[in-house]
Parts: structure tokens; sequence; C-alpha cells
């Protein structure tokens, strides 16, 4: 039962106990007004009745108190209940803003932090500024003083400009000498022939004269015109072969300082029979006479141990350390006479050099012999001699750390070795002309020819 519904029947016993009691009364006081009297029996009844119904009313009362103490307890389970959950809400929220407290106090620890570390940039930032523009200020005063530097030299350049032409004009000069000395030593050259062929018939008629013994003084005179032209005839060749050594030092001298820098050095383009064309250094002297690089090592940036086919085909950069290839070298000298120039600087750097005017070498069926050196001229020493008429060839030999292979024209007892390791101080590395069982070891060499001049 609920509390509304106990309410509602302890109201409607009230209004019957009213309405009894007023009715009890309402007789009463007629029965008072007809009679008197009330008999005990009627007064017990209506006791009872009135005991019952208030017992009655009190029951229900009772009911109605313990349904309102139930529904209390029930609220204030309810209350207790709210309020638990009320306190473990309070709770978190206690955690929660101690949390967010501590994650404040973090976060804001952090920032500090930050805040410290940007000002500590900013300060280095601030710095390498000022070191920067202390930098580019000062590079500013280089700049200038490069500039005055570079008007200075552009000066200088002018100056040059005027001095290389002047210097060009006595070139040109200088080579119309050589022309000349050119004509005079073919005219020489014909001259040497035809007293050549003068020297064969006077040795013939002389060999006539001493078979012919005559007593005559005609004899006699002729064979003493005989002597004295010989000698005159030896006179001249000798004149003749001092000749041709000056030009031939000549241009040996100007081919040295045109290695040493003094020159110039071009690529150029030529073409061969069954080659084509193909580029080569040249290395051009004051006289304007080119002679073609076939091997360069100088700058020590090329491993020179190369396969076979890299030896025919040639291998690295022109304008560096390079070797020409077997091919072209054959087919250069296969029909022309050519002269082959070898700069050497040793490791005192001491220059030398070693020159021979018939260089050629055979074709791939006879292995690239060395076919022919010709006459030596030089002050290194003729070192290539031994090698000649012998083939190139690979000469297998092991290292500290490897297995190396050495291409050259190989000689069972050889005198050089141009093509060999620099860091190799062995008959592998590269040398020239050894003396006494020692090794001359270099630090440089290049191998030049040019056509021969006839």
């Amino acid at each position: 039962m609920t509390l509304s519904h106990s309410v509602a029947t302890l109201n409607c016993f009230s209004r019957m106990n009213t309405q009894n009691i007023l009715t009890i009364q309402l007789e009463q006081s007629q029965e008072d007004a007809s009679e008197h009297t009330v008999s005990s029996n009627e007064w017990e009844l209506l006791r009872d009745n009135a005991f019952s119904s208030i017992s009655e009313l009190k029951k229900i009362k009772l009911s109605v108190y313990k349904e309102k103490l139930n529904l209390y307890h029930e609220k204030c389970k309810i209350k207790d209940d709210v309020i638990l959950a009320l306190q473990t809400c309070l709770e978190t929220y206690k955690n929660t803003n101690q949390n967010d407290n501590d994650l404040i106090v973090f976060l804001k620890s952090k920032l500090s932090e930050r805040h410290k570390n940007l000002e500590t940039l900013k300060k280095s930032h601030q710095n390498q500024i000022a070191n920067y523009e202390a930098a580019i200020s000062e590079k500013n005063d280089k700049i200038d003083i490069q500039d005055a530097i570079i008007k200075q030299k552009d000066k200088q350049i002018v100056e040059l400009e005027a001095k290389l032409k002047e210097e060009s004009d006595l070139s040109n000069e200088y080579r119309k000498q050589i022309a000349s000395l050119e004509a005079t030593e073919e005219e020489s050259d014909a001259k040497m022939f035809a007293q050549e062929t003068i020297i064969r018939e006077k040795d013939y008629q002389i060999g006539l004269f001493g078979t012919e013994v005559a007593p005559n003084s005609e004899r006699v005179s002729s064979i003493q015109d005989l002597a004295r032209s010989w000698t005159d005839i030896k006179l001249s060749n000798d004149k003749c072969r001092m000749q041709n050594e000056r030009i031939l030092h000549y241009t040996i001298n100007e081919l040295q300082e045109t290695l040493r820098g003094e020159g110039t050095s071009e690529i150029k383009i030529i073409s061969l029979p069954r080659i084509g064309p193909f580029k080569v250094a040249i290395e051009n002297g004051a006289n304007g006479s080119g002679w073609m690089v076939i091997q360069r090592r100088v700058y020590k940036m090329m491993d020179f141990n190369q396969g076979w086919f890299s030896y025919v085909d040639g291998f690295g950069n022109l304008d560096e350390d390079f070797w020409l290839g077997l091919d072209k070298i054959h087919a250069m000298t296969k029909g022309q006479l050519y002269e082959l120039y070898i700069h050497l600087v040793f490791s005192n750097n001491e220059t030398r050099y070693a020159y021979y005017d018939n260089f050629a070498i055979s074709g791939k069926s006879d292995d690239y012999k060395l076919r022919s050196l010709g006459n030596y001229f030089g002050n290194a020493g003729d070192g290539l001699r031994t090698h000649e008429q012998h083939i190139f060839k690979t000469i297998r030999y092991v290292t500290t750390n490897s297995v190396e292979y050495n291409r050259w024209w190989q000689h069972e007892y050889p005198n050089c070795n141009l093509n060999g390791a620099f860091n190799e101080k062995s008959e592998f590395g590269v040398w020239w002309c050894r003396g006494n069982g020692t090794y001359k070891f270099l630090e440089s060499v290049q191998m030049l020819v040019r056509r021969k001049q006839t």
C-alpha cells in the first residue's frame, strides 16, 4: 500500500467516524428530545462502536505511519546514495583538479624551460648574426682588396698583351729564321748527298790510282788533289752535321720550355686510316710545331694497372694522365717517319730528355713490337735501346696487398719502365736507366711524337 492510498483511507475513516458520531449525537439529541433516558445496552453498543472505530482508526494511522517511516527510510537511503555519489564525484573532481593542477604546474615548468631555451637560442642567433655580419664585412673588405688586385692585374695583362704582341712579332721573325734554317738544312742535305756521290767516285778513282801506281808527277798531283777534295768534303759534312744538331737542339730546348709550362697545349682531332678520327693532346712551342702526346704521367691520378685491351685502345683523360693506345701509335708510325721525345723528371726534380729520330712500332699481328728507334740524342741516357725489337707484353707480379700487371716493351734485362707503378720501388716502378744496379726512379714522364721534318 502506498502512502497516498493510506492517507486516502484514513481520511475516509475519519469522515465515517465523524458522521457516526454526529449521527449518534443527533440521534441522542432527538432521543433526548423524546426520551431523556438511554438504556445501558445502547450505551455499551455505542461505546463498542466508538472503541472499534477508534481502534480501526489507530491501526490505519499506524499503518500510515509505518508507510511514511518506510518512505522516509527509502528517502534517507536514496539521500545516502546521492550523498555517497556526490562525495565520489567530489573526490573525483578533487583528484581531477589535483591532476589538472599538476599538469598545469608541469606545463608551466615546460613553458618556462622553452622560454629559457628560446632566450638562449635568440642570444645564440644574435651572436651568429653578429659573427656573420662581421665575416661579411671582412669578406667585403677582402673583396675590395681583390678588386684592387684584379684592376692591377688587368693593367698587367694589358702590359703583358702588349709585350706578347712584341714577342709574337719576334716569334714570327724566329719562325722566318727557322724556315730559312730548314731550307738551308735541306740545301745542305742535297749538297751532302752530292758530295757523298763525289766521294764515292773519288774513292773509286783513288782505288784505280792505287792499283795503277804511276810514277809520273801528273798522277801524283791528281792524287794530292783528290786528297784535298776529300778533306774539303769531310769538313763540309761536319759543318752540315753540326748545323743539323744545332737545329735539333733548338727544337728540343723549345719543347722543354713548352713542357715546363711556357708553351700552350690544345686538343685536336686527327684522322688515320683504319682508325678514323680521334682526339689528341698537342704541345705547341714558340715556333708553332706540334708534338702529339702519346703518354702522360704527371698528375698521378690515373692508375696504369689497366687491362690489355685498355692499352690497345687507350685510356685516361687528355687533359690529365693518359695512354693514347697501341693501335693509334702503330697507325701513326706505319707509313711516316716519326721522331720520339721523352721528357723525364727524376725524384730530385732534375729534368732530362731522350730523343729518337725514327720511332715506329708494329701492329697487332706482331704484338706491337718496338720496331725502330733510330739515332739517340739527349742527356738522360739511351734507356730505350735495349727494348728495341721487343714486343709489348704483360708481366704479372705480386705486391704486398694485391696482384699487379706491368705492360711495356719487355726485355730480359730491362733498362727502363715508364708504365709501372709510382709506389713500387723495384723494376716494376717508374724508372729510367739504372746504374750500378740501382734504379733511377721518376716523379713524372711524358712521351711525345711528331712527324719527322725531312
